[in-house]
């Protein structure tokens, strides 16, 4: 009986090798039986980007290269997550024709590749570089695939795989805006309009915990969650949105803000209301060491953030102490 058994877990384990090898072969062969979507004059373009536009409907995003830098253009140029870009030119680069479908194009419409038609889905595409540009249109999946054609062109293909990409300025906004590892904090002083002042410090570099200066520790402890996370909102700040500086009519702040390193860096950020809208500004970085420390401290720009985040920020010296039982 023991043989038996052996024998059948012997017999079930060359079919599942038997049959893992045959879907490797399947793949391979489905590899030799694709073809680029681009010839290589297409290719050149693509390798070259220096523009891309998306549209669906009345919504589109364009997209541009400059200073070494990818930029969201109907957003003031401001950097562009890279990666989303990197996502994007990843689906370009790699799209290989599996199957050549219809070429009459009053069939577009229906396998979602006119814009024209009425509530149309169907996203063009727009690669530009300084010479040319290359324009195709994604519609309906199948599949695993997606079905596509070049714009001046009726052939319709199916390709490998499917493009989805936001046509949202908003969505391709890199605004990760400040990233300084909390470990590396030394102190921090927050300024309220009033003249409030709340200054924090740590016992020695490497730990998490800040502390309120000139408060007895056991006022202050078990309060290290509500502490951190006042310093936690700036040094590791998402924006909501972000706009020029130029469009805002800025005055005094509300708070002022400051954080400093233990090898000797310094952030100054300030928070403004503005008819109801709360925005931050970087007012200055000094990074004299070589630790890389991410932020962005281009003078131009005023962050938007949310109402959850000004309240993490705009804590004062009791919010900060353990009140004592009435």
């Amino acid at each position: 009986m023991r043989n038996i058994i052996i024998l059948v877990i012997a017999v079930v384990s060359i079919a599942l090798v038997a049959l893992a090898v045959q879907m490797r072969s399947e793949d391979r062969v489905a590899d030799l039986e694709t073809r680029p979507l681009f010839s290589d004059t297409q290719r050149e373009i693509i390798d070259d980007l220096e523009r891309i536009e998306l549209r669906r409907g009345g919504q589109q995003v364009e997209l541009e290269y400059r200073d070494q830098q990818w930029g969201v253009v109907n957003h003031y140029h401001y950097p562009a997550q890279r990666e989303r870009i990197a996502a994007l030119l990843h689906a370009v680069r790699g799209v290989r024709i599996v199957e050549d479908k219809t070429g009459n194009p009053e069939h577009h419409a229906r396998l979602g590749l006119d814009p024209q038609a009425e509530g149309s889905e169907a996203l063009e595409v727009i690669l530009r570089d300084d010479e040319g540009d290359l324009s195709l249109i994604y519609g309906n999946t199948v599949g695993g695939g997606q079905l596509v054609r070049m714009r001046d062109q009726d052939q319709v293909w199916l390709v490998n795989r499917p493009f989805s990409m936001s046509v949202n300025p908003q969505d391709w906004l890199a605004l990760s805006v400040i990233g300084l590892p909390m470990a590396r904090l030394a102190t921090a002083r927050w300024e309220h309009a009033d003249g409030e002042v709340v200054e924090l410090d740590k016992a020695q570099e490497g730990d998490y915990n800040f502390r309120l200066v000139g408060v007895p520790a056991e006022v202050q402890a078990g309060n290290e969650r509500s502490i951190n996370s006042m310093v936690l909102a700036l040094a590791q700040l998402r924006a909501q949105d972000v706009t020029l500086r130029s469009e805002l009519a800025l005055g005094e702040p509300m708070l002022r803000m400051q954080l400093s390193t233990f090898a000797g860096a310094e952030l100054q950020a300030s928070l403004h209301e503005i008819e109801g809208k709360y925005w931050l500004l970087i007012d200055q970085f000094d990074n004299p060491g070589e630790e890389p420390l991410a932020v962005n401290a281009d003078a131009r720009w005023a962050y938007q953030l949310n109402i959850g985040q000004v309240e993490n920020l705009n804590k004062r010296r009791e919010d900060l102490i353990r009140q004592a039982a009435e």
